[in-house]
């Protein structure tokens, strides 16, 4: 789309933002649909802070492990185009290293992977936004965990301005080809969506007709066991109207039935997540600015808009989907964000989850922000909280929409307060940074005025590092790809195992039951018990992404007639050693000895 579709706002004076916002808070909060009430109280508590070596940030912070010690490293980029890069391990603030790439505003988060196969991760950044338009230094940048540059690779000049184009969109982390290291995706203002190898050259790319400012979503949207690529693009130089691609990674190739039409335009980042339980990931995305087509999008693996979707929203969400499940009915719920200051949580199906959408709201009003939600349970209650910035703090909602930050000053009793020293613009992330075993809350911002970049870590001392964190930062994780995993499970099938033997015919039956993992990962099979007279024509195996059919042979000589308990077959199944959902499955056999009419229906073709 045009840059000029979507509209970029500096942090800076609270007072000009409070004046601005000041009518429409006042309405919304007057019509009493989005009232403050303070729920649980298991909240925020040391902060913990570190003044950055330059100018204030715009970006989301990526947590990941960039040292190698095993504890959660914190990346960011500045608005003067350095990186840095920090850890609170044990407690302690130490600068591991800082890059200075040029003057070009940095908007994209970091990724953090093995690009090279050497046994340590790499950061991976997006550079350049429409801020400084002639700044160098436009393109993707990676580093070596020690900070020094491995790479740098540069936008073409679309605009014709002399100076490469920024990348707005953060680089997801792939491995296309299953050799074991991961390649680089991204779009880039230059109007292409491209895949880079590890050592920086270019694998493919794809021209749309403008400026991408999405960033890819990565699954195997197909189920062939290779990763696909998905991201919006424009449709004309005009705008409003978007397109989204699925990419087979390895080759660029566009998958049948995409791309599929954006109504509203192709801003907003894609996320992906199997909606509608049926084993497939489906895809969800906002729009951009547009004055009608005001829309969340929803699309099955073959491009189809699932039942119940788009929903119409109050304002364009230029903000990525996160998902999780907020109620803990085991379905995925979508959670995003207006340009109006609401906030949206949606059933699978479409329909509204009761309690949203709630106002994100400030004791000095309400903004919009770029910024996406993320979803962590942050009270130890076993349901996932959902944060996002507006104006200089973070907001926090509980499941039911209920805001748990301070929205009055003073601050009503038991409000959190998640407050920094300037305007908030990324996205925080959740996750366990000091290496204490319990989930830190961590975003990055400026200093008092704005002339330095602040960050801001608040303990929660009620969340484990293994609560439900569905969706914990921008992207959802460290290398980027912004997919809910199909949880592996082994499903069995049938649930009962009736043989029918007629007396005088073979001395063993036949029988099959069918072993299927509706996850994306290898799921390792066999049998730990099975009855005496039951020989399977395997003991153990893998499942494909197909299933697999497990023959069986049954004894049934010596049984008298009449209706046996033969016992039960018992199978387990494990990925890495550990078990999945499901396991161990059991199935009860009976045997029926007895007459055995089988009748035949027929068969009608209507022409």
């Amino acid at each position: 789309m045009p840059r000029g579709d979507i509209e970029m706002i500096r942090g800076g004076n609270r007072k000009q933002w409070v004046v601005s916002i000041a009518l429409l808070t006042a309405a919304l909060l007057s019509a009493g649909e989005f009232l403050p009430v303070m729920a649980e109280t298991n909240g925020p508590g040391a902060l913990r802070t570190r003044e950055l070596d330059g100018a204030w940030t715009r970006g989301p912070v990526a947590l990941g492990d960039v040292n190698g010690d095993g504890i959660d490293d914190i990346v960011v980029g500045g608005t003067d185009g350095i990186i840095h890069v920090y850890t609170l391990a044990g407690g302690t603030w130490r600068k591991l290293w800082q890059y200075d790439t040029g003057n070009a505003v940095i908007e994209a988060k970091p990724a953090i992977g093995d690009i090279d196969g050497d046994g340590q991760n790499e950061v991976v950044m997006g550079v350049g936004i429409t801020w400084t338009p002639n700044a160098d230094g436009g393109g993707v940048w990676a580093f070596e965990s020690n900070g020094t540059l491995k790479w740098y690779y540069p936008s073409n000049d679309l605009d014709g301005n002399g100076k490469p184009d920024g990348v707005f969109s953060s680089p997801a982390l792939v491995d296309v080809d299953g050799n074991g290291t991961l390649e680089i995706a991204y779009g880039s203002w230059d109007s292409y969506i491209r895949v880079l190898n590890g050592n920086g050259t270019l694998r493919w790319q794809f021209k749309t007709p403008d400026t991408v400012w999405p960033s890819p979503a990565i699954g195997d949207i197909d189920r062939d066991g290779k990763p696909e690529i998905v991201i919006g693009a424009p449709l004309s130089i005009t705008g409003g109207v978007g397109q989204m691609y699925v990419f087979n990674a390895e080759d660029g190739s566009v998958l049948p039935g995409f791309p599929v039409r954006i109504e509203g335009g192709s801003g907003s980042s894609p996320a992906l997540g199997d909606l509608d339980g049926d084993g497939w990931l489906d895809i969800v995305v906002g729009t951009s600015r547009h004055p009608t087509q005001k829309l969340i999008h929803a699309w099955d693996h073959l491009g189809n808009s699932l039942p119940g979707w788009p929903v119409a929203v109050s304002a364009y969400a230029f903000g990525s989907p996160a998902l999780g499940d907020l109620d803990g009915d085991g379905d995925l719920e979508v959670v995003i964000n207006t340009a109006d200051a609401l906030v949206y949580a949606f059933h699978h199906d479409g329909r509204l989850v009761s309690g949203w959408p709630s106002l994100a709201t400030t004791p000095w009003g309400s903004w919009e922000t770029l910024a996406s939600p993320v979803l962590a349970d942050l009270t130890g209650n076993g349901y996932p909280e959902v944060l996002i910035p507006c104006g200089w703090d973070i907001i926090a909602f509980d499941r039911q929409g209920r805001r748990l930050t301070a929205d009055t000053w003073p601050p009503a009793p038991g409000a959190w307060q998640l407050s920094t020293d300037y305007g908030v613009w990324g996205s925080p992330a959740v996750g366990d940074v000091d290496g204490d075993g319990r989930m830190e809350l961590v975003v990055a911002s400026g200093n008092t005025g704005g002339s330095k970049g602040k960050l801001y870590v608040w303990d929660f001392d009620s969340a484990s590092t293994d609560s439900y964190a569905p969706w914990a930062a921008f992207r959802r994780g460290h290398v980027n790809q912004a997919r809910y995993f199909v949880p592996d499970r082994l499903d069995v099938a049938p649930p009962w195992l009736l043989i029918m033997h007629e007396p005088g015919s073979s001395p063993s039956e036949r029988a099959t039951i069918w072993l299927t993992n509706p996850g994306e990962g290898a799921v390792v099979w066999e049998f730990s018990s099975l009855p005496e007279n039951i020989t399977p024509d395997a003991i153990s195996g893998t499942i494909s992404l197909g299933g697999e059919a497990v023959g069986l042979t049954i004894a049934v000589e010596g049984y008298a007639e009449g209706m046996h308990d033969l016992g039960a077959i018992e199978l387990v199944g494990t990925l890495q050693g550990r078990a999945v959902q499901g396991s161990p499955a059991t199935i009860p056999v009976s045997l029926y000895v007895g007459p055995v009419e089988r009748v035949y229906f027929p068969l009608v073709l209507r022409r």
